[in-house]
């Protein structure tokens, strides 16, 4: 009667080592963070749709005007402000954020 309880108790000593080796494999590393706010666009240019566009300090209404571009004025895109409608422009020799939908 040995035979079968030693046998039993061999299978489960095994079963036990079988799932601890597949519950031990370590976990991958973490994901690195979302993308910066600011996407590119390298050598792009465009141009001022209406009679003028402001540049400004920041890409917000209530920053710093920068300069008054006139209708036509081509600016360098130097980058885009991801969810704000907002482009980092140069325009001039003036870098600077114009909202999106004065530009084409």
């Amino acid at each position: 009667m040995t035979r079968p309880v030693v046998s039993l108790t061999l299978a489960i000593v095994l079963t036990g080592m079988f799932a601890q080796a597949v519950t031990a494999a370590p976990l991958p590393p973490p994901r690195a963070p979302a993308a910066p706010a600011l996407l590119t666009a390298a050598d792009a240019q465009m141009e001022v749709a209406g009679a003028y566009a402001n540049l400004r300090a920041k890409p917000t209404t209530q920053a710093k005007l920068l300069a008054k571009l006139n209708h036509a004025t081509k600016v360098d895109i130097l980058g885009k402000v991801e969810h704000d409608h907002w482009y980092h422009v140069k325009a001039n020799g003036i870098e600077g954020y114009i909202r999106a939908d004065l530009l084409k």
